[in-house]
């Protein structure tokens, strides 16, 4: 048992051995054939079933056109019976249907009628007459002041639907008036577009046609439009209901095929003429194919469907091709595998001399190892770059911390060998530094591994310039920090853990020994208060180290929520000066404010206020007694800067690089002496970055030092208006007087309006084109017109209709009268104006308009923000942002009911800008719309994810409204 088990094992390791490759390449190669086969042959049968579908297609479309040649036919012959008589009697027409046997030889035609062409005082007369035949009710219908006017006076079959019909004018519709004045001046047979008969007065609704074959007086000449117009003696028509049309020319073939025909050459549900599945849902897979018919003036379009049976059916015979080429592969793959056994022993003893081969490679390799590592003597690199040829040399050393060796050498491209995400910050550093007149060389830098990952790196070295201080070559070496940097994070988080460990025993001692100095255990003696106070002292300057610690390490870790909201910026100093005045007190330093103008910033309220205590106590602590610390703030284009300066003796050049820096202060005796834990300023400047702001400071050496922030302007504060998100209503003024026109411009802004002026109808048509007006104020005299003609315009189109309207005219009266007085949305002030009248109509009739709501379109192509912009602009207001950048300064200058987000941006990722919305705005409504897909841990931050290119316009449309509907109820 244990033999053959044995036997199996190794016949199986030898199928699957190196070895065996040659039979695993025969086997891939005759499946890949196999496969090649089966794929020609399912191509093949695709073919062919798509031949004999645009067979069968092109047979249809002639049956129909056939049938309709055929109808035109019968019309031809009607209007030949009406040629051989002057008079044609109801008996006759009806004899000459009836030899016809149109409902056996034609089905689906509705009937064969004349509709005689009538002068208007022609009309009563034709009633009396038709009357006196026995048909009592009969009148020309429907009654029209009309150059042309017609009736129905014979329609075979007369019965059923074919009544409703009797007397009907049909120049009184538009699309039948058309059809038949293009038959009567052309001299041939015409249909009418879609449209609805007379003879639906039952049942289900159908698609109507009808088709026209003029009938022209004796004896008259027609030989171009005008005289055959003046000829025109009547119409022979045929009405048509489609579906019954389809299903006579068909039959039972119709339940076999899916198509519809639309009237025109576009594919308009709303033109559809015929569908062969009227009960199955709308085809959602692109139409397999279309044909079009010209019929008589009218172009149809045939819209055809494969069924998925009908392709089936052709697909046969490809699994058994598939199985037997699988078979015959595993034979060949048997047989190769079995001859491929017999040269074992051989390969056997070539792989023995190989590897007594390699281990004498192997021991020489070594011993020109330890000679090389005796060479080095130094673990850092070597580098020489020559401006001039721009080629690199490394040392060994140097490419090996990059992961390069001689058997795979560094690219001879030294650009390569920086980190993508660092070349352009690096190239630009050393461009500035080569401009410079610096001749050393020391910085960091990030480089690429081989293997694709960073590697950070120490430069230093000369930079060798010729007479012109032209650099022309850098020489130097590379330490390789990685290790460094590993040491770093270990510190971090050493620093962490023992922060999170000290802060609470710390607690504590502090609390303990705070409740013995203030005597809660008893009077204190005065030699054991010293120590005390000293201790007390000394835990609370720990404290604060540790809470300065732990800051630093969320910000690291990005664990720091902030709460961007609006806040008004000279509160925020007011409440740091008064939280430091106790400090300043105790140091003798008086604390300034400078005027401050009433301005609201975008920030965190409580991060602002750790960076002013941070100012303001580093402030004190470095003034002398007596002296005084001023803050003072002002505004930076988009940016508010704050200000705190000191009255010290300033900052060493030596140490302004390093003064954000963690744990860095301007003196190692700082620290003693005033205190401090060397974390305030770092801190402060991630914070202050963290809220999209920026920080620095300026120092002159015995002058004192002035430390600022700029944060970003949300919006002006206003006393009696503190709704950041208060939009100015912009207004249209229409005067051609300039001394009205002024004067209504200056009561309008006073009143926070945003005005602009049109002193004609044309530049106030000009202006509503490009601007969206909230109202306007109109002068019914213009030098081009009257104010009424823009006004009437305004009110038939869609987009104005509502637009309020005060009219400012000397004529009111008459302009009222002229209008109309019921129209709500107008209001009419005369001359002189009575500006409280003014501003209470405009006031009111604002209030009165519904606000639309707002949506930030976060998408960097400006042709896919025009479209889904003209998709939603019935729903919402629409405001761009092609960047991160540019959303994050709208988020935080405007209110939206809605973000649509792009992943891709120029300047970063939208996931970063997604992290944010969820955290500032958890309640706004966001709709990933792009062309990445949104990793699964992110489902949960967005209302729903959009692809581009996938996603049609009702589903777009439909996911908006629903979400600015669900946002305005959770708002109300």
């Amino acid at each position: 048992m244990m033999r053959l088990s044995d036997r199996f094992s190794s016949t199986f390791g030898r199928l699957f051995s190196r070895r065996n490759m040659t039979a695993w390449v025969t086997l891939i190669l005759s499946l890949c054939i196999v496969f090649f086969m089966v794929y020609k042959l399912l191509s093949n049968q695709h073919e062919a079933a798509e031949q004999q579908f645009d067979l069968l297609t092109e047979q249809l479309s002639r049956q129909i056109h056939t049938r309709m040649v055929d109808h035109e036919k019968i019309l031809l012959a009607a209007a030949g019976l009406m040629d051989a008589s002057n008079k044609v009697t109801r008996q006759d027409w009806k004899r000459f249907t009836d030899r016809l046997q149109l409902s056996d030889r034609y089905p689906g035609i509705q009937g064969v009628g004349f509709s005689q062409i009538l002068r208007p005082d022609e009309i009563t007369e034709l009633e009396v007459q038709i009357r006196n035949e026995g048909f009592s009710d009969f009148k020309v219908h429907p009654q029209d002041e009309r150059q042309w006017r017609s009736a129905i006076i014979y329609l075979e079959p007369f019965s059923g639907r074919n009544l409703a019909a009797f007397g009907f004018d049909m120049f009184s519709e538009a699309r039948r008036s058309k059809a038949m004045l293009a038959a009567a001046t052309s001299g041939e047979s015409r249909l009418t577009d879609r449209l609805t008969l007379v003879q639906e007065t039952e049942g289900k609704v159908q698609a109507g046609l009808l088709m026209y074959v003029p009938v022209y007086q004796h004896g008259m000449q027609i030989s171009n439009p005008q005289e055959r117009l003046k000829a025109l003696r009547g119409f022979v028509y045929s009405p048509y209901r489609m579906n019954d049309l389809m299903t006579g020319i068909l039959g039972s073939a119709l339940r076999s095929q899916d198509f519809e025909i639309y009237a025109g050459e576009q594919v308009d549900p709303e033109r559809l003429l015929f569908n062969s599945h009227e009960s199955l849902p709308q085809h959602s897979e692109p139409t397999d194919r279309s044909l079009q018919l010209d019929l008589y003036g009218q172009t149809w379009t045939l819209v055809f469907h494969r069924d998925p049976a009908f392709t089936a059916s052709f697909e046969q015979g490809h699994n058994l091709l598939l199985w037997l080429g699988i078979c015959i592969s595993l034979l060949l793959f048997f047989l190769v595998s079995s001859l491929s056994q017999r040269g074992e022993q051989a390969r056997s003893i070539a792989r023995q001399m190989t590897e007594q081969l390699r281990q004498k490679k192997e021991a020489l390799r070594r011993s020109e190892e330890r000679l090389e590592l005796a060479i080095k003597g130094s673990n850092d690199g070597l580098w020489d770059l020559d401006l001039e040829t721009d080629k690199l040399f490394a040392s060994p050393r140097a490419t090996e911390m990059l992961g390069y060796s001689k058997n795979a050498p560094a690219p001879d491209n030294w650009h390569a060998l920086i980190h993508p995400d660092s070349l352009q910050n690096t190239l630009a550093a050393i461009e500035q530094l080569l401009k410079s007149r610096r001749t050393h060389i020391n910085a960091e830098c990030l480089l690429l591994h081989r293997q694709g990952f960073s590697v950070p790196v120490l430069l230093r070295g000369y930079i060798l310039r010729n007479e012109h201080g032209e650099a022309t070559r850098i020489s130097g070496t590379s330490m390789d920090l990685t290790e460094r940097k590993r040491v770093d994070r270990m510190k971090v988080e050493f620093v962490s853990t023992v922060s999170h460990e000290l802060r609470t025993p710390l607690t504590s001692i502090a609390g303990a020994l705070g409740l013995v100095n203030g005597g809660a255990l008893g009077e204190v003696p005065a030699t054991m208060k010293q120590m005390l106070d000293i201790a007390h002292q000394n835990s609370l300057r720990l404290s604060h180290l540790i809470n300065d610690l732990l800051d630093m390490d969320k910000l690291v870790a990005g664990k720091m929520n902030f709460n961007l909201q609006n806040i008004d910026l000279s509160k925020q100093i007011d409440d740091a000066i008064s939280s430091n005045q106790s400090y300043a007190d105790q140091h003798d330093v008086r604390l300034s404010k400078q005027t401050c103008e009433p301005i609201a910033v975008r920030a965190d309220e409580m991060r602002v206020q750790q960076v002013l205590a941070n100012f303001l106590s580093n402030a004190i602590k470095f003034s002398p007694a007596g002296s005084q610390v001023d803050v003072s703030c002002e505004r930076r284009d988009q940016r508010m800067r704050i200000s705190v300066t000191d009255s010290g003796c300033g900052i060493d050049p030596k140490f302004h690089e390093q003064i954000f820096q963690k744990f860095s202060q301007a003196d190692s005796t700082d620290s003693r002496q005033k205190g401090g834990t060397g974390l305030g300023l770092a801190i402060s400047k991630e914070l202050v970055e963290r809220m999209h702001g920026s920080i620095g400071f300026d120092s002159i050496p015995g002058a004192g030092s002035t430390f600022w922030c700029e944060l970003p302007i949300a919006q002006a504060f206003r006393e009696d208006d503190q709704d950041s998100d208060q939009h100015t209503p912009l207004l249209l003024v229409v005067e051609d007087e300039p001394d009205i026109a002024l004067l209504l411009e200056q009561m309008l802004t006073s009143a926070q309006y945003n005005v602009r002026i049109a002193s004609s109808l044309e530049e106030a048509r000009e202006l509503l084109r490009t601007h969206k007006f909230d109202a306007l104020t109109l002068d019914l005299r213009l030098p081009d017109g009257s104010g009424l003609e823009l006004l009437r315009e305004l009110r038939q189109c869609a987009a104005t209709q509502a637009l309020p309207v005060v009219v400012v005219t000397a004529t009111e009266h008459q302009g009222q009268l002229d209008f109309g007085l019921s129209f709500e949305a107008i209001d009419w002030l005369g001359k002189p104006i009575d500006q409280q009248h003014l501003l209470n109509s405009l006031s009111h009739a604002l209030r009165s308009m519904p606000s639309r709501p707002r949506v930030l379109h976060v998408e960097d192509d400006a042709d896919l923000r025009a479209v889904v912009a003209e998709q939603g602009r019935d729903l919402a207001e629409f405001y761009f942002a092609g960047s991160l950048a540019q959303a994050r300064k709208s988020l935080a200058r405007e209110h939206f009911d809605m973000v649509l987000l792009d992943i891709s941006l120029p300047d970063g990722s939208g996931l970063e800008l997604l992290d944010e919305l969820h955290a500032q705005y958890p309640q706004l409504p966001v709709v990933v719309l792009s062309a990445n897909e949104l990793p699964a841990a992110r489902l949960g931050q967005v209302h729903s994810v959009l692809a581009k290119s996938r996603t049609d316009s009702n589903h777009f449309l439909g996911l908006l409204s629903r979400l600015l509907t669900a946002k305005e109820n959770q708002d109300v």
